[in-house]
């Protein structure tokens, strides 16, 4: 078994316990970040590094130099002799209390898996999902332990025969697939949704908002329907084509596949 980091020690995975007193398992409080490994090393690790001590500020923990997670996660690709693989970080309040915790002190676990390189993705199928909503705030725009929206809307896609699923905000507004960021192309224009709208702050979209001339405004369902070309990123998988949105279908997947093929040429 691999090699994982819990509390501040390096231990075998078939060693690591955690209590039933946890607030993760309790209350949820707490978040996580999945980092893509290429080469032995994390990629776009500079916006997760952002995320997590966003996250760290929005929920009231304990902050944590970026060094430490530098020099934590270097080690564990290291003594898991990783190439391509995946990071998962896992941080949650320590301590005790209910609602009202007695802390602000950090549990963190940190985890590497093989995984392949980007590769070329096939495209995808998605629906709107309607029966439940993400709110506006800053705890929509972090990986939070809290993904029953998420959750959800992968079960409702998956028993309509269609890959993913999208979701919306409180008003309406389409913010983002069921695990990833979503993009519409008009006129050789891309657009996805502000952060004010409730999506995760991605590192991919982030990395995008960087490479390319992106407008953020709030999209409609109408609009993203009328749209030459959608396609959702994350993390894992990079640039991903959606095909069609229920019984739309998109005329072209230029922008998603040009993307990805950068991706790609640095494996």
């Amino acid at each position: 078994m691999g090699v994982v980091f819990y509390n501040g020690r390096f231990m075998s995975q078939v060693d690591t316990s955690i209590s039933i007193n946890s607030r993760a398992f309790n209350y949820g409080d707490g978040f996580f970040e999945t980092i893509k490994i290429l080469n032995s090393k994390p990629f776009n690790f500079i916006s997760h590094l952002h995320r997590i001590d966003r996250a760290l500020t929005i929920l009231n923990l304990q902050n944590c130099t970026s060094s430490f997670f530098k020099e934590k996660v270097s080690h564990l690709i290291k003594k898991n002799n990783i190439i391509n693989g995946i990071v998962k970080i896992h941080i949650s309040r320590s301590g005790t209390g209910k609602y009202l915790p007695d802390s602000d002190n950090l549990d963190i676990f940190m985890c590497v898996s093989n995984s392949i390189p980007y590769q070329k993705n096939t495209p995808i199928s998605a629906c709107f999902y309607n029966d439940d909503f993400k709110t506006l705030g800053a705890l929509s725009n972090i990986k939070s332990l809290n993904t029953l929206v998420s959750v959800l809307a992968s079960i409702y896609a998956s028993k309509n025969n269609y890959d993913n699923g999208i979701l919306l905000n409180s008003n309406g507004h389409i913010i983002e697939a069921s695990n990833a960021n979503i993009y519409m192309v008009k006129d050789k224009i891309v657009y996805t949704p502000p952060l004010a709208d409730g999506c995760v702050d991605g590192t991919m979209r982030r990395w995008l908002l960087e490479e390319l001339d992106v407008i953020e405004e709030s999209i409609t369902k109408d609009r993203i329907l009328n749209s030459d070309e959608v396609f959702i990123t994350n993390a894992s998988n990079g640039f991903i084509t959606v095909l069609n949105i229920e019984q739309t279908f998109f005329s072209s997947s230029k922008t998603a596949e040009s993307l990805q093929q950068r991706l790609v040429s640095l494996s």
